[in-house]
């Protein structure tokens, strides 16, 4: 009898994505300070596999730190012309997610629905 032969498919998720502490600690300080972080900080942000699992490392990181339990939100929004981008906020400091996407169309220059 022959050996099957079969084919592994190659995922989105297989691919490596890297963060640097570094990062999360600079995205941590700019949530403390202004509530959120976008691709305006973080170019890697433009991809969307990479800014959820910063959205974790984030999370992650501030449980770690005694006395800070931020409300961390990970949200995609659809801009005109079908941009579509990423932002990390704090839905204590920011309140809304309509908020969250206005802040998100000033720093990334785009105009909201």
């Amino acid at each position: 009898m022959m050996p099957v032969e079969t084919k592994t498919k190659i995922h989105e998720d297989s691919k490596k994505l890297v963060y640097q502490d570094s990062d999360v600690k600079k995205a941590m300080d700019l949530i403390r300070s202004n509530g959120y972080v976008t691709s305006a900080d973080f170019k890697q942000m433009a991809d969307e596999d990479w800014a959820e699992g910063f959205d974790q490392k984030i999370e992650a990181a501030f449980l770690k730190v005694e006395g800070e339990d931020p409300y961390i939100y990970f949200e995609q929004f659809d801009f005109k012309g079908g941009d579509i981008d990423s932002i990390i906020f704090n839905m204590d400091q920011v309140g809304t997610r309509d908020h969250a996407l206005e802040l998100l169309a000033a720093a990334i220059h785009q105009e909201a629905y």
